[in-house]
């Protein structure tokens, strides 16, 4: 059985100066953010939407130069977050959102991999998972017939996926958690993601040795 790949957590403060942000409020900065932390920012009226916009990026590992990027449209994306937040939009609504800003700025260093995580973990619902290389490239492995999720190339999710290719993508996550009796979409998602590096984990293993 796959088991579930574990983020890193990480100081927000330390990573947004390195990508030259100004620093976040306390809330946001005095503790190593966490997928819990995260989850609890984004209900909470004491942090800002700039706060939890920047520190989602940050506990995902962001690109340095994609996030300067990204800066360049900061206000836009913490709008965004902000409805996100507050909206009551679905996941659907959500990735179209994310993706109309896309858009509508040209390259604004942000694609669906890490848009995706500010989905999840900015709209209180929490129920729009994160479709990253990896868990496109297992659920596209693990679902019958034709890939669910469009590459671009293998390691990079293609950005002109739809939302109803999200919608699809989330199903999948939701039907194999009830097929393999998981807890929650969100244990799924963070078994399908697994572990690389020098010790990967087993499904990552597999997934690379089989085309994924």
């Amino acid at each position: 059985m796959a088991l579930p790949g574990v983020w890193k957590d990480r100081n927000a403060s330390s990573w947004v100066k390195s990508v030259g942000v100004d620093d976040l409020g306390e809330k946001a900065s005095s503790r190593p953010l966490s997928r819990s932390i995260l989850k609890q920012l984004s209900v909470s009226g004491d942090a800002s939407d700039r706060d939890v916009l920047w520190s989602i990026l940050a506990w995902g590992g962001m690109r340095r130069d994609a996030a300067r990027r990204l800066a360049k449209h900061e206000v836009l994306w913490t709008e965004i977050v902000g409805k996100l937040r507050g909206d009551g939009l679905d996941r659907r609504a959500s990735y179209r959102l994310c993706q109309d800003a896309i858009k509508g700025v040209g390259s604004s260093g942000i694609g669906p991999a890490y848009f995706t995580k500010l989905i999840f973990f900015a709209n209180p619902a929490h129920d729009g998972y994160i479709m990253d290389q990896w868990t496109s490239r297992s659920i596209n492995l693990l679902i019958d017939g034709p890939p669910v999720v469009k590459m671009r190339v293998k390691n990079h999710v293609d950005p002109r996926n739809s939302e109803a290719v999200y919608e699809n993508f989330c199903c999948a996550v939701e039907a194999l958690t009830q097929a393999l009796h998981k807890v929650s979409p969100e244990e799924t998602e963070l078994c399908l993601f697994s572990k690389g590096g020098r010790n990967p984990h087993p499904w990552r293993r597999y997934l690379l040795q089989n085309g994924g």
